[in-house]
Formats: C-alpha cells, structure tokens, sequence
C-alpha cells in the first residue's frame, strides 16, 4: 500500500510486511502512477554495505501500532526535545542488538 505524503514531488512511502515485520519503505509515484522505492548501498556491517529498501523498520503488528502512536503523541506535543526522545520500546529491547539476519535473506 502506497500513501503519498507529498502531492507537488509524489513522495510518499509503502507499507509493507516481510516475516512478520511492518516496514515503511520510501517510495516516489510517478506520473503514468507506478510506484517506485528507493533503495541505497546500507552499511550491514564494518566495511560492509548491501543493497537495500530505504526502510524504517515498525516491529510485528502489535510494536508497529504502539510505534506509531507514540509518533502520533509526539508531533501532537510539537516535537519538543522531550518529545523526540520519547520511545514506544522498553529499555532493554533498544538497547539490544539487532537480530542476525543473513546475507542472503535480506527483507523485500
């Protein structure tokens, strides 16, 4: 699903789930209406890059919607610093490492 935030460039971005992952990807529409996602060289690793969605990872259904009401609650409280720094995740799953997920099965 596309939703265009962005009506003047046709920006916007796509919902997408991958193992049981909500993502938004980054994505342009364009003129003739196929939609198109960005993708850039990330760093996976020390002197290691890979091809990927440009991405903002939401967690499974559940963490996704807390994600985005927590997002929702700080541009209403006019993201102040207090408000920018306010997370959805307790502290021990932020500060954990991230899963190993191998080369060959990246997401999308």
């Amino acid at each position: 699903m596309f939703l265009l935030t962005d009506r003047k460039y046709g920006e916007g971005f796509v919902i997408k789930e991958f193992k049981g992952i909500i993502s938004f990807i980054s994505a342009r529409e364009a003129t003739n209406g196929k939609v198109y996602e960005r993708w850039g060289d990330i760093e996976i690793g020390k002197d290691k890059t890979s091809h990927l969605p440009v991405a903002i990872r939401l967690g499974d259904p559940g963490e996704a919607i807390k994600t985005l009401e927590a997002a929702a609650k700080a541009i209403k409280a006019g993201l102040h610093d207090g408000a920018a720094k306010q997370t959805s995740q307790p502290a021990e799953r932020r500060n954990s490492a991230p899963p190993d997920i191998p080369d060959d099965d990246v997401p999308f």
